[in-house]
């Protein structure tokens, strides 16, 4: 789930496909797009952070991919196929025929056109048999209606179907104990649309009538192997196993395939030759296996209802690491690690990091969890990144695999963190899920959120944030300032793929974030307690969330909710001034909403000879244009610590920016982020002014004294990592980012003679 951006666009899932699988083929292309396709979903950090793919026209036209039929058969009529020793007609080819001769028209979806669905799948049984070249799906719907629509009845039930991947063998209603079927007559019963299968509203009463539940009898049949789109079930290398974020399922059958169906997949059988897939993986807890012949099945059953994305089948000759962990209220789960046999000595840190997610989880916010089972699928060729289906994850081996051999302090940071954001979305994201995908941020800004305290917790917090912030101001920012702004909840999008922004995710996260710094920590955990505790087993929108927020701690939040629709980077500006004893802060703000937002900024107040924190963390809600806050009672001036821990995702700036009061920050503020944020600014200056051959000795001997204090500084502290980032000086990326006209070698050489001045002067404490 961190690293879903970007690589969910079907085309580049394609392209990654083809160059690994047969680059032969793709000689012709340049080699630009050899590599870097296969970063995938880790949902949100990888992709935010850097590894985001080209974009989706830059590809088809470099590649000149058509526009339809990826990974399936589009092109090409049904024949008769035979199922296991019977014959039938596909249902759906006339459908196929007619959608391979049309072409699409972009359709733009809106969230205020949303309605509940007038009947829901309850419970689901599915049965696979793999063999070579096709595997049948057949699926029992246990539908029943939706009475919180009044009028459903009278309603069709839609299902989403991908019919150029999908072959509908047969469909037939059925009651529940099987004592009675009734096969559908197209156009009477049913109509088979491009990507739809609708259930008619007479038909389904009809047959209600009769059985106390409605059961939908389908018998599908897929080719993984032909599914070069990675969405849905595909072969990858040896491996079946399946990817259906955000609306793979209708590739492997028909089914209300969006997050408000959340359905008990009480029974799913796997079926397959014995030699070739000795592991045969699903979600929920295994309870039935066993041999047939040269083949074997298993059964696994969910109890906890959840949307069709997160359901997961694998199938593929694995090794393992196995343990248990033992929950805070006496519940032993075991735990296991898969992956190829030649890395299973690769696993180690991947079990550790998510034994220590789940101790995290329990101590911090009161969640265990909640199956008897937790596996988690590394394989080298899913180019997902990572994916939360429940009770399986499948990984990249990029985010598994660690040793001490190959593997840095980022790499098993960077385990750590992914496995953590994996299995805080059981809570986050599949207990409690999002009503549609307009609600995206609800379940990744918040599990972003959780997963940066997690990785903060287990390492240095003030260096988590100072990189969380980096990537946000190097790509979320920059995203904001684009033709592409949008808001964390945008209310249209035409191709679900391109929803997974780093906006989505690490904005959404800072929107969170900020309720913590609103209500504290305290107020933060009521909230969330409430929150499951009114919609556990739920689709729910972000509305749901911030009501949780509000009614937990008697807050009035319906400013805030400004954030959620308002695209763009707000602009915060202040000017401070002392008189008497009495300090006063004027915050102004500017943002695309042209109304205000409600604004955490927080502030700390040192005194300006002593460098005494005598203001400690304040939290100022900025919720109009403009205010003025005053602090009564000091002895003497002071030095404002504004944004600390940055508290909220905007730009500050200083109506009369003062140097001095910026080495005095870079040198004695008592806030991580913000030493580390005023000593980059410092630095800055100095490398611009030795470019230009304009260099101050004030600057200079400014420098010199913050970087002199924080190396002192570092003889009291037991917290190196943020000490080694409050000396660095800004990469020569960060400083082109804040010129016109970038000339690297004037940048490199000025960034060069800075530092040697810098370890010239301080070469023996050094």
């Amino acid at each position: 789930s961190r690293i879903k951006i970007a690589m969910r666009i079907p085309r580049v899932a394609l392209l990654s496909f083809l160059i690994q699988r047969n680059s032969e083929a793709f000689g012709m292309l340049p080699s630009r797009m050899s590599s870097g396709f296969l970063s995938g979903k880790a949902k949100q950090n990888r992709c935010v952070q850097g590894h985001k793919s080209a974009s989706l026209a830059a590809i088809s036209q470099t590649c000149a991919i058509p526009a339809t039929g990826f990974g399936c058969s589009a092109n090409r009529s049904f024949p008769p196929m035979r199922i296991r020793g019977g014959s039938t007609t596909v249902l759906n080819s006339a459908v196929v025929d007619a959608t391979a001769e049309k072409k699409d028209t972009p359709v733009e979806i809106f969230r205020k056109d949303y309605e509940p669905l007038p009947y829901l799948v309850s419970k689901i049984h599915m049965d696979f048999y793999i063999e070579n070249g096709k595997t049948t799906v057949t699926s029992k719907l246990f539908i029943e209606p939706n009475t919180q629509v009044s009028d459903f009845d009278a309603k069709d039930l839609v299902l989403d179907g991908d019919e150029t991947c999908v072959k509908l063998l047969s469909l037939k209603f059925e009651n529940a104990d099987n004592s009675e079927s009734s096969d559908l007559i197209e156009g009477k019963d049913y109509q088979l649309a491009k990507g739809k299968l609708i259930l008619k509203a007479a038909a389904l009463s009809s047959f209600a009538k009769k059985s106390e539940k409605i059961v939908l009898s389908t018998i599908v049949e897929i080719a993984p192997e032909e599914n070069t789109a990675l969405s849905g079930m595909y072969k990858s290398g040896t491996m079946y196993c399946s990817q259906c974020e955000a609306m793979g399922f209708r590739r492997i059958t028909y089914y209300p395939d969006r997050p408000d169906n959340m359905a008990i997949y009480e029974r799913v059988r796997i079926e397959a030759a014995k030699d070739e897939y000795p592991n045969l993986l699903s979600n929920g807890n295994r309870i039935e296996s066993g041999e047939l012949g040269d083949r074997h099945y298993a059964v696994w059953s969910d109890p906890f209802p959840k949307p069709s994305y997160l359901f997961c089948i694998v199938a593929g000759n694995l090794g393992s690491i196995k343990d248990s962990y033992t929950t805070t209220s006496g519940r032993k789960v075991t735990l296991e690690v898969f992956s190829e046999p030649d890395n299973v000595n690769k696993l180690d840190y991947a079990m550790e990091s998510l034994k220590k997610s789940m101790k995290w989880d329990e101590d911090v916010f009161g969640l265990e969890y909640d199956l008897d089972l937790y596996n988690i699928v590394a394989v080298n060729d899913f180019n997902m990144g990572a994916m939360e289906n429940k009770g399986l994850n499948v990984f990249n081996t990029a985010y598994v695999l660690a040793s001490p051999e190959s593997a840095t302090d980022t790499d098993y940071e960077l385990v750590e963190g992914v496995i953590g954001h994996e299995y805080f979305h059981n809570w986050t994201g599949n207990r409690v899920t999002c009503k549609d995908w307009f609600q995206l941020t609800l379940k990744e800004g918040l599990t972003v959120f959780r997963d940066q305290e997690f990785s903060g917790d287990m390492n240095s917090k003030p260096v988590k944030r100072i990189e969380d912030v980096k990537s946000l101001r190097g790509r979320q920012f920059n995203e904001d300032s684009s033709p592409m702004a949008h808001p964390i909840r945008p209310d249209s999008y035409i191709s679900m793929d391109n929803f997974y922004t780093s906006t989505v995710y690490s904005k959404g996260a800072e929107v969170i974030r900020m309720y913590q710094t609103l209500l504290g920590k305290e107020g933060f955990r009521k909230g969330m307690d409430l929150y499951f505790e009114r919609h556990d087993g739920q689709a729910v929108s972000c509305d749901d969330f911030r009501m949780a927020m509000a009614d937990a701690n008697g807050r009035d939040l319906e400013q805030f909710a400004l954030w959620y629709s308002t695209p763009g980077t707000p602009t915060v500006t202040y000017s401070t001034n002392y008189s008497n004893g009495t300090y006063s802060v004027t915050l102004k703000q500017s943002n695309k909403a042209d109304k205000p937002l409600h604004i955490p900024v927080a502030v700390g107040l040192l005194d300006k000879q002593t460098g005494e924190e005598v203001v400690p963390t304040t939290v100022l809600e900025l919720k109009e244009m403009e205010q003025t806050f005053t602090f009564d009672n000091l002895i003497g001036d002071v030095v404002p610590s504004l944004l600390r821990d940055f508290s909220a995702p905007v730009k500050l700036i200083a109506a009369e920016e003062s140097k001095e009061a910026i080495a005095f920050l870079a040198a004695r503020d008592t806030d991580g982020f913000n030493k580390w944020e005023s000593g980059q600014q410092l630095y800055t200056s100095l490398i611009f002014q030795t470019m230009n051959d304009d260099a101050s000795d004030q600057t200079l001997d400014l420098v010199l004294e913050a970087f002199g204090r924080t190396l002192q500084g570092s003889k009291e502290t037991t917290d190196y990592s943020i000490t080694a980032y409050a000396l660095s000086l800004p990469n020569e990326s960060t400083l082109a980012e804040q010129m016109e006209v970038i000339e690297p070698r004037s940048v490199r050489k000025a960034r060069g003679a800075v530092k040697k001045q810098i370890a010239r002067e301080f070469k023996a404490e050094l």
